[in-house]
């Protein structure tokens, strides 16, 4: 059954309103750093309403919707915009930090970081023992943030949570997978090109760049896949997809998909792929290819349209970047705000958990949701749905 109501977001809503719950998120201080999307829209919506108090909302680059951030600007939200350099090389994150535990020691609430991509994890390292007495924790939601927390969780001294692993996770990887093959074939239609029997390279065979290589079988490329793992170039082979090394592939294919959440493609990479190749990034950030690289080695540059730039090589070899590195499935509606629900319906009840249960959770340590909460979620959701 269809509901068409103003939020689906209905499991999160539920969650946020029950009394129960309520009266610890109102107890909390929330600093989230999203992609300023209207699922994003939603949730804050609904954060407010409630009462909960957001002390600051940090823009994730390359996935601001503009109609979004305006509604968000002129409602008063705590909307603050930086780059990825300033997020990474400069102390604004250290000063918001900073103003939210100067506040929390005069009204004693806690602190949550809710975030995609581990900006924080590097800056928790600096929060001293008695200063993480005024966090709850943080809950992070991507693969590429959940190995930066790994990296350094060991001296952090906050609890981490994560749910890039989840497998309610994996039904938002479908969608992603999905979307992005969708967006890159929607490019090549408006540029009057064609997907079919090009030969496709996936590079990355974790949760979605499984999803990308089924989607680009429907669609009826020629998929290879390479993984740094065996064990999942093996699973790949089983389900059909061509394996090789990495070097063999990359100088075959018409297009490549990397979705590794790492630098997954070198300059040297590209230079060993065929001319008039084309760069896909799925992950949550410009780092799948060396996109810096390119640009340096580039003779001339060329804007085909606003979502392909062509660049050509000494050599003469041209090389078509989509998005400009960024992930293509966020040119698209990527995940419905109904599927996002559940996700978003996880991260709350991590936050929850860290809230209600303090101490339970250990710092230095990155912690998952227990399946008891997994299948109230699931049961929520499907009963808006299924019935």
């Amino acid at each position: 059954m269809f509901h068409f109501e103003n939020s689906q977001l209905r499991v999160c809503g539920r969650i946020v309103r029950q009394q129960r719950n309520n009266e610890f998120l109102k107890k909390s201080r929330f600093i989230i750093l999203q992609h300023i999307l209207w699922d994003t829209y939603d949730l804050l919506k609904i954060f407010k309403e409630a009462d909960i108090e957001l002390h600051a909302i940090i823009a994730k680059p390359y996935s601001i919707d503009e109609e979004v951030e305006k509604k968000m600007l002129f409602e008063d939200f705590p909307l603050k915009k930086y780059t990825y350099n300033e997020m990474e090389t400069t102390n604004v994150l250290d000063e918001i930090l900073d103003k939210a535990i100067n506040k929390s020691k005069k009204d004693n609430k806690k602190i949550i970081i809710i975030e995609v991509g581990g900006y924080f994890a590097n800056v928790l390292t600096k929060i001293s023992k008695k200063d993480a007495n005024y966090f709850a924790g943080v809950v992070e939601d991507t693969t590429f943030g959940y190995n930066r927390y790994l990296k350094f969780v060991k001296n952090i001294n906050i609890p981490v949570f994560s749910v890039a692993r989840s497998p309610l996770k994996e039904i938002e990887a479908i969608f992603v997978g999905r979307a992005a093959v969708l967006a890159v074939d929607n490019i090549f239609r408006e540029i009057g090109i064609s997907m079919p029997s090009r030969r496709a390279l996936v590079i990355g065979y974790g949760m979605i760049g499984k999803n990308v290589a089924f989607a680009l079988k429907a669609h009826n490329l020629n998929v290879s896949v390479y993984d740094k793992n065996d064990h999942r170039n093996l699973k790949a082979f089983n389900m059909g997809f061509r394996i090789h090394k990495k070097l063999e592939l990359i100088k075959e294919a018409d297009i490549i998909f990397s979705a590794t959440g790492t630098n997954a493609v070198t300059i040297d990479d590209i230079e060993m792929c065929k001319s008039d190749v084309v760069l896909a990034s799925v992950g949550s950030k410009d780092i799948e290819f060396d996109i810096q690289g390119i640009r340096d080695l580039a003779i001339k540059k060329e804007t085909i349209n606003k979502h392909v730039v062509k660049y050509i090589f000494p050599s003469n070899k041209t090389v078509y970047v989509l998005s400009e590195g960024t992930a293509v499935n966020f040119i698209i509606k990527s995940v419905p705000t109904e599927i996002i629900d559940i996700v978003f319906s996880e991260i709350l009840l991590c936050t929850i958990l860290l809230l209600k249960t303090e101490k339970k959770y250990l710092p230095s340590l990155v912690h998952t949701l227990p399946e008891t909460y997994l299948n109230q979620i699931s049961k929520d959701w499907l009963k808006n749905i299924n019935h």
